[in-house]
């Protein structure tokens, strides 16, 4: 019998004997199960990984639920935690105790990514999605930032020499492009991220040493990056902060919008241009908590129209139809951090949040794989809640056990917890 959590009840049913093999399948029985806009009881038959559509007497295993309350696992677009040795294995712990099953790692060393990648992509672990370094421009983001954390010794082993082409790559025209892409794919990444910042202000910002940091790719050449991306199986991600950002990077053809943008000021996107990425499938991850930095920068009045911008962007974009997926791009944190902003701008129902959180942003991760639904064909990940999310959106928090490919989970707790 396996070690679970306690206050559930475990069956073991006989084998009937049958000249044909019987599958091995659980059954988890007295669930009320989450299906995109509400709960409904049902039972969730589990075989070999997957949920089967069949009924619960052909299980093994079944396991009463007792009628508690089953979510897809939640899900971080957009973060920078993983990919080194540093904190490892208490990130992932971290992440599987919140049920965050799927990271997207928006920029990574790979050096220092491959002696822990084995780490990652198992049932008992977190799911991973790493961009190796970003493509910007001379001078721009994330070149001063990468700069600061090596003189910090974030980055053993590395010199400012040996930084480009590991912690982001520099693309200023069709050259570089060519001369660069082959290295680019040797290493392997997941995803290809580009940097756009202020693009409306390229020409003047490209030469400009007070712009250090604070510009990205010359918005020509974006279209022939995804080009080439795409022509490698690869999607792309697209780091923006303004409405011109959003609107090249549409237009260009990225397949995922890595930020709402607009945390300098206030921004608004067209709605031309939302109504144009819904229709090309474009993505967007939210990180709109990054905002909280901003909040002792600013006068409150500019806090505030920023924050009313983000409210105004976040309803246009679902009104157009655009898949909105939660992320931080918080390295302290967790998308948990996000999501209780996102909660906080009273933009979205519970269950607006519940699907962006689990479903919509694990379909961002990982389109190709049949994720974040509780339904036959979909692989059995999810979490079992005490209480209704959708009644208060905290009892989030309260899970009971976590399932990961047909496997329950045992996570360990915090550390200061541990003894």
């Amino acid at each position: 019998m396996r070690s679970l959590a306690a206050g559930f009840a475990f069956v073991l049913l006989s084998c009937a004997s049958s000249e044909e093999p019987v599958p091995y399948r659980t059954a988890y029985v007295g669930a009320l199960v989450f299906d995109g806009e509400r709960f409904r009881s049902r039972d969730i038959v589990v075989e070999a990984g997957r949920i089967v559509d069949a009924p619960a007497s052909t299980a093994v295993d079944r396991i009463d639920l007792g009628g508690n309350f089953v979510v897809p696992p939640f899900c971080e677009a957009h973060n920078h935690n993983l990919g080194d040795e540093n904190q490892n294995e208490e990130t992932i712990a971290q992440y599987l105790r919140e049920g965050i099953f799927y990271v997207g790692i928006l920029s990574n060393l790979p050096r220092l990514t491959d002696p822990v990648r084995h780490t990652y992509n198992t049932p008992t672990s977190v799911d991973v999605v790493f961009a190796n370094g970003p493509i910007t421009a001379t001078g721009g983001h994330p070149i001063r930032i990468r700069e600061m954390f090596l003189d910090r010794g974030f980055y053993p082993g590395f010199t400012r020499e040996t930084l480009p082409g590991q912690g982001y790559v520099v693309i200023d025209n069709e050259a570089d492009l060519e001369r660069q892409w082959p290295a680019i794919l040797a290493l392997r990444p997941d995803i290809i991220k580009i940097i756009l910042i202020a693009s409306e202000e390229f020409d003047r910002r490209r030469d400009d040493p007070a712009f250090f940091g604070s510009k990205g790719l010359d918005p020509a050449i974006v279209p022939q990056i995804v080009e080439r991306a795409h022509d490698a199986g690869l999607r792309v991600f697209a780091h923006i902060d303004t409405a011109h950002d959003f609107h090249v990077a549409v237009e260009s053809g990225v397949d995922v919008i890595a930020h709402l943008g607009g945390f300098n000021e206030p921004m608004r996107i067209d709605p031309a241009d939302a109504r144009l990425a819904a229709q090309r499938g474009v993505d967007v991850i939210t990180t709109t908590g990054l905002t909280e930095r901003r909040r002792e920068r600013v006068s409150a009045e500019q806090y505030d129209a920023i924050v009313s911008a983000q409210i105004e962007n976040l309803r246009l974009l679902r009104d157009a139809g655009v898949t909105l997926a939660v992320g931080s791009d918080e390295p302290r944190a967790t998308s948990t951090f996000e999501i209780a902003y996102l909660r906080g701008l009273n933009a979205f129902s519970n269950a607006e949040l519940l699907r962006m959180w689990s479903r919509d942003c694990s379909a961002t991760l990982f389109p190709e794989r049949r994720l974040g639904r509780i339904e036959s064909g979909y692989e059995a990940s999810f979490l079992v809640l005490s209480a209704n999310p959708l009644e208060d959106f905290d009892n989030t928090a309260s899970i009971l056990m976590r399932v990961k490919e047909g496997q329950i989970l045992e996570v360990s707790p915090p550390e200061e917890d541990a003894d």
